[in-house]
């Protein structure tokens, strides 16, 4: 165990040291996420080692009551242990007593956190234990600071793994390890659905429990009154009140959850029919509707004294005229109905109008006919022409040939009834029809809007058409995928003897090609990189970026963000005008920098320890980087790369005197 004291007074001559080499490593991240139930996550500043062979305890209280299942330990950069073990002691009058469970760390990593699981062990809340540590084939290093309490080294110093017994050796002030137990802590919560609940007497609910933080999802059901089963089911008591239904977990009793129910008396059951009276056709048709309140049971059985009724209640009345009866009858209380009464009589005479009578309309022009029925509930009609067409609507089409034509309703309901108009036809005007653009030059699956004038009739409307490529209804043009020249046209739907064609010249497109800048990059975890991306070949140089090998990320700009990892990542640019296009360039991603310091021990006598300074001028000032080095090395992870440092060394003896500083090693941070 060495304390770290600070000691600066006369100088005694040393031999100058001298930086033997320096070299590069990684450090790795710790992602923590169980909760701290032992010790603490913070990194201490001070340097603690330990001999290997001999381990050391320290003293944490427990914050909750929970089953420690990891233990995580901070060790310094300069640890040189190979293996690690780490244990959970009891605590006997003050000192850590009985082992409770030991892991080993294989390949312990310096600078940084490391976890190992261990078999569950119950800890209770405010009870004092210990973690003890232990490193083999090496000294260990880790972080600690005093505290009011101490720490105690083994007795034992030829230890392979924890004892199982704590056997004291030296107390030390430094108490406060970096180094804590996790746990999950669950709680168990009972839910119940629903939470209220109306019920007449006698009535039944389904209930259910939701359990959460056990996988024991059983539970016990009770009721202030009525009775309720084992899986939930409720049956209301014979008296009117307001009564719980509760579901109490068999993992927690303290945990239960409930529900209100009213129970209410049934109230009088009552149903009416609507409509009460209704006048009918025969083989007409009626919607009856019934309305039945005092129960949740709102069923009926329809039933008639003539014609047929649905269990819908819609009714059909019969052939014959007459008055008859709709009845519908409660299913919750067959004693309960009630009626509708249906008066049948023979329908009037059908007759059939249209309007307008006459019309004089151009070839190809429209016009709206209606028409009335009267005599029948059904009042649809047939629509016929003896030339043009007509919709089922009643919208008439004159043909392109003049003359006089008919327009005739036929009545649905009488096919015998029926109506006609007249309508005079003329030849329209001429009709011309032109196209826009008239010629136009395309690449090949190019796009061109082409536009329609009509002229000589009110229907602009055209049927367009094309020798190579398509075009749509609205005349949308899409050039083929073969150079050449073709032909847009256009016909009127007024006369479809008036035509009008566009000249389409296509040429095959130009080759899409892509390129990134620059291709390729080395660069430090988590840096970033602007990439530019150039598009040829289209007026579209836009492009999609992605990451297609490695764990880096790169925005839609080109903006590439490095890992948290040493590998090579593969970023490609993709042309949205043409998805078979694309380029790629590599990123190397490097380790985080360090400096290795190695220096000849000094000659002079009773040395005790070595200081490491640090600078960024030859020279100085110069700031205390380590102390305490009992070793003729050093490593120094907080280094920036495109930096230089200048490096110093000092020795103390015995008497706490220290040195001059030894000559200056310079050392470059490379880039990246």
């Amino acid at each position: 165990m060495v304390s770290l004291l600070t000691f600066r007074s006369r100088f005694i001559d040393l031999l100058a040291w001298y930086v033997i080499f320096l070299f590069v490593w990684s450090v790795t991240a710790f992602g923590q996420t169980q909760q701290v139930v032992l010790g603490t996550q913070n990194v201490q500043t001070s340097l603690d080692t330990d001999n290997s062979q001999q381990g050391e305890a320290f003293p944490v209280t427990a914050t909750s009551t929970a089953q420690i299942n990891s233990l995580s330990l901070f060790l310094d950069g300069s640890n040189r242990a190979t293996q690690a073990w780490v244990g959970l002691y009891s605590n006997y009058y003050g000192h850590p007593h009985t082992l409770l469970r030991q892991a080993m760390i294989s390949h312990p990593l310096s600078g940084t956190w490391n976890l190992v699981t261990i078999p569950s062990v119950a800890v209770k809340q405010g009870r004092r234990y210990w973690v003890a540590l232990l490193g083999l084939n090496g000294q260990i290093a880790f972080r600690d600071t005093t505290g009011n309490c101490h720490s105690e080294k083994s007795q034992q110093t030829t230890l392979s793994s924890l004892p199982v017994t704590w056997q004291t050796g030296s107390r030390w002030p430094t108490c406060v390890v970096s180094m804590f137990g996790s746990a999950y802590l669950n709680s168990v919560s009972v839910s119940v659905s629903p939470t209220t609940a109306s019920l007449q007497v006698s009535q039944q609910k389904q209930f259910a429990a939701t359990i959460s933080g056990t996988t024991n999802t059983a539970v016990t059901w009770t009721a202030t009154s009525g009775t309720v089963t084992g899986g939930g089911l409720y049956t209301a008591p014979a008296s009117a009140g307001t009564y719980t239904v509760t579901a109490t977990s068999a993992a927690d009793s303290t945990k239960s959850a409930s529900a209100v129910v009213i129970v209410s008396q049934p109230t009088q059951l009552l149903i009416s029919v609507s409509p009460s009276t209704a006048s009918l056709s025969p083989g007409g048709q009626k919607q009856f509707t019934a309305s039945v309140s005092g129960s949740s049971n709102t069923a009926v059985t329809w039933t008639t004294s003539g014609g047929t009724v649905t269990s819908g209640g819609l009714y059909t009345a019969p052939s014959s005229v007459g008055t008859y009866t709709i009845t519908a009858t409660s299913a919750a209380d067959s004693t309960k109905s009630a009626s509708g009464v249906v008066t049948v009589s023979q329908p009037a005479q059908v007759s059939v109008s249209i309007s307008p009578t006459t019309a004089s309309l151009s070839t190809g022009a429209q016009k709206q006919f209606t028409a009335l029925v009267s005599g029948s509930t059904n009042t649809a009609v047939v629509w016929a022409a003896s030339g043009g067409t007509i919709t089922s609507g009643g919208l008439y089409t004159a043909p392109f040939s003049a003359g006089i034509y008919t327009v005739t309703a036929t009545s649905a309901a009488d096919s015998s009834k029926s109506a006609s108009g007249v309508v005079t036809v003329s030849q329209s005007t001429q009709v011309s029809i032109s196209l826009s653009p008239s010629t136009v030059s395309l690449s090949t699956g190019e796009q061109e809007q082409f536009t329609a004038n009509v002229s000589g009739t009110s229907n602009t409307a055209v049927t367009w058409s094309a020798s190579g490529g398509t075009v749509n209804n609205v005349g949308l043009y899409v050039a083929p995928s073969t150079a050449g020249t073709y032909t847009i046209k256009a016909v009127s739907a007024a006369d479809p003897t008036k035509s009008a064609s566009a000249t389409a010249s296509v040429s095959v497109a130009p080759v899409v090609s892509v390129s990134v800048s620059p291709t390729a990059v080395a660069m430090p975890q988590k840096w970033q990189q602007q990439f530019a991306a150039t598009v040829s070949g289209s007026s579209n140089t836009t492009v999609t970026w992605s990451v297609k090998q490695g764990t880096g990320t790169i925005t839609q700009s080109g903006l590439y963000t490095a890992p948290q990892a040493v590998e090579t990542d593969v970023i490609s640019a993709t042309s949205q005008a043409d998805n078979t296009k694309s380029a790629s360039a590599t990123v190397t991603v490097v380790a985080p920098h360090s400096v290795s310091l190695k220096w000849s021990p000094s000659t002079s006598t009773g040395i005790s320890y070595y200081k490491v300074y640090r600078g960024t001028v030859s020279g100085g000032p110069y700031s205390l980087l380590a102390t305490n080095l009992s070793a003729t090395s050093y490593t120094d992870p907080s280094v920036q790369s495109g930096s230089t440092y200048y490096y110093v060394t000092t020795a103390v003896d015995s008497s706490g005197v220290e040195s001059g500083y030894s000559d200056v090693a310079p050392a470059v941070i490379p880039m990246p």
